[in-house]
């Protein structure tokens, strides 16, 4: 953290005065200009005018002294800031880029080209395999701990757009969205943190929306330390319900292994009531699969499904009670019974809605279900 000093109330004080004290002199000069009257006054006390002109003025000159540091510190700022905005004379090589001639660059440093933020190119280049229109970067800084002086500034993330849909990583991104990389200190590419998808995609049978975001990955870290193989991460934005794992799925936010295999999903709900081995889960419950305990390490993935009923539509299973809100079904991918459980002992909250102002908050629309109620496992 760099120390501020900030003003003190007497500078702020002193300011006012000095404003104050612009003004009089300001109106009592313009008082001597027009009126004949003040003129003659002014020459019959001359002395007392005088020391009274006098000290305004000396009062006025502090907030005159401080307009004009001001108005220094703009040009310079002005200055600094045109400086910043460079257009390339020639063709150049900037951070591992070949730039052609006509590239507008802004930088973060004056002067130094490499500490470029935003880069606009005259015609598309290839920049981590995708054909670029304009290259954001956020850079990183290095700091000496002692005098806080400069040492390095270096690019951590780089955003990316182009025209048109364009592969990413075997991917289809909408290269008019913004596609997220993590970047090396050198500019180099360490991989793909997200983008937009387009047309095309797909995981296993599941056709994936456009529009659906996609998310890269180092697999998910749990409290005990282990960490899952997920590679890839999709939120999934479709108006009609995708099938997973036998079920109709509201836009559902599904992981992928590095093959783009599907491992789990979570943060969704059934498009379509199912009838899913004893128990009948409504549209609108909560769905996500967990991987429980076994032995030393976790069951193979998907692990078991979760089914979080909402208020008002509870699970039902002939010859037993409801299961209401608060508690979740816990079944296999055959509909096997694994247990009831509270939803806070497998990761299932309900967080509280606040309203600012006088406009509600929209409620999420579920995806339409496909067909009439589905049949699951029996």
């Amino acid at each position: 953290m760099i120390p501020i000093a900030l003003p003190s109330a007497s500078f702020y004080l002193l300011l006012t005065v000095s404003f104050f004290a612009g003004i009089l002199l300001c109106g009592g000069l313009l008082a001597l200009a027009v009126s004949a009257g003040m003129r003659r006054a002014a020459r019959r006390h001359w002395k007392k005018s005088a020391v009274l002109f006098v000290l305004l003025a000396v009062l006025f000159s502090y907030y005159a002294w401080f307009q004009a540091i001001v108005w220094q510190v703009e040009r310079e700022s002005e200055r600094q800031e045109a400086a910043r905005n460079v257009t390339l004379a020639q063709p150049t090589t900037v951070g591992g880029i070949e730039m052609p001639t006509g590239t507008r660059l802004k930088l973060q440093d004056e002067g130094q080209l490499e500490t470029y933020l935003e880069a606009e190119f005259p015609q598309p280049v290839s920049v981590y395999g995708i054909q670029a229109t304009q290259v954001r970067r956020f850079l990183g800084t290095d700091y000496d701990h002692d005098t806080y002086a400069l040492i390095a500034r270096y690019p951590r993330t780089v955003i990316l757009r182009g025209a048109g849909e364009q592969v990413v990583q075997g991917w289809q991104c909408d290269a008019t969205r913004d596609i997220e990389f993590d970047a090396t200190r050198d500019g180099a590419m360490k991989a793909l943190d997200q983008c937009q998808l387009g047309r095309g995609n797909h995981v296993g049978d599941m056709e994936i929306a456009p529009g659906s975001i996609l998310y890269g990955s180092e697999g998910t870290v749990y409290v005990d330390g282990f960490k899952d193989p997920d590679r890839w991460r999709i939120d999934v934005k479709d108006p009609v319900a995708v099938k997973a794992f036998g079920l109709m799925l509201s836009n559902p936010r599904i992981y992928l292994d590095g093959d783009r295999r599907l491992m789990r999903v979570s943060d969704t709900e059934l498009a379509c009531g199912v009838q899913w081995g004893d128990f009948r889960h409504a549209a609108g419950t909560q769905v996500k699969t967990v991987r429980r305990a076994e032995g030393a390490g976790r069951e193979p993935f998907p692990g078991v499904i979760v089914f979080s009923p909402r208020s008002g539509q509870p699970a039902t299973r002939d010859g037993h009670d409801d299961v209401s809100e608060g508690m979740s079904v816990m079944q296999g991918l055959d509909g096997t019974f694994a247990g009831i459980v509270k939803n806070e002992e497998v990761g299932v909250f309900e967080f509280a809605t606040f309203v600012v102002g006088d406009e509600e908050p929209q409620t999420p629309v579920r995806a339409r279900c496909p067909t009439p109620a589905a049949s699951g496992p029996r």
